[in-house]
């Protein structure tokens, strides 16, 4: 009779372990792996998303930082860059000036060229040659023409 008992009751605890398992009953069992370690899991998993939240937050600022500065790099360089660009300019534009007239600039000449006409900037007098510009200067007691810029 014992063994008798002890089917019925392992048979109707079976049969109420797998009605609790059927999705139409409100009866619902907790998962086996939140029945076992449940707690200490989202105590774990909490304190890790909380750990995970300030490490990229960090993180997230670390790169802000990082493509700050980068912006700031790549300003400078664009800077340096047209400054170069403008030192190139002056200097093509000095070699143009040098090249139009074939004389450089300071070269000073005891008499002028031939077809050459008188030009009166700023109330000073020039005389223009084929593109060089000369100013009269003297020389101790000598009558001298520099080469000069064009006069704007």
């Amino acid at each position: 009779m014992k063994t008798i008992v002890k089917i019925a009751t392992i048979s109707i605890f079976l049969a109420l372990m797998f009605i609790a398992d059927i999705p139409l009953l409100p009866v619902k069992l907790v998962p086996e792996a939140h029945a076992i370690l449940g707690v200490r899991r989202r105590t774990a998993v909490v304190a890790y998303s909380a750990g995970a939240a300030s490490a990229s937050a960090a993180e997230a600022s670390s790169q802000q930082q990082a493509a700050a500065a980068q912006q700031q790099a790549a300003a400078a360089q664009q800077e340096a860059a047209t400054a170069q660009q403008q030192a190139a300019a002056a200097q093509q534009e000095a070699a143009t000036a040098k090249a139009s007239s074939g004389i450089p600039v300071g070269t000073v000449v005891q008499s002028l060229p031939s077809g050459c006409t008188a030009v009166t900037v700023s109330g000073v007098q020039y005389q223009e040659c084929s593109g060089s510009f000369y100013k009269a200067a003297f020389q101790g007691n000598n009558l001298v023409y520099v080469v000069v810029e064009k006069p704007i």
